[in-house]
């Protein structure tokens, strides 16, 4: 077997690695590693919010990258409290007529 030259390594390697992302793109699974006291937070809000993890993470993910694509602005922080209130009060009110 031959040799590569580092310019053929080096493409053959990003030839690899693009096969590689199209077959988990084709998938549709991600995997990654989290700290116990994160899984537990992320277990937490989706119990709460009543909502599937896996659902709920697909939206956090969806929502950034609009962010990080430029297609959405990040919310700033005044914002993001007066969404949290009013989604506070919208509970309270649930919670009430049940």
């Amino acid at each position: 077997m031959a040799k590569l030259n580092s310019k053929e390594l080096s493409r053959a390697h990003k030839e690899l690695k693009a096969d590689a992302r199209e077959r988990v793109a084709e998938r549709g699974l991600l995997q990654f590693r989290a700290d116990p006291a994160t899984v537990k937070a992320v277990l937490k809000v989706a119990e709460a919010r009543k909502m599937p993890v896996g659902a709920m993470l697909r939206e956090w993910v969806q929502d950034r990258l609009l962010v990080e694509t430029g297609k959405q602005k990040a919310p700033d922080l005044v914002k993001r409290v007066t969404l949290l209130e009013e989604a506070v009060v919208h509970l309270q009110q649930k919670l009430a007529t049940e």
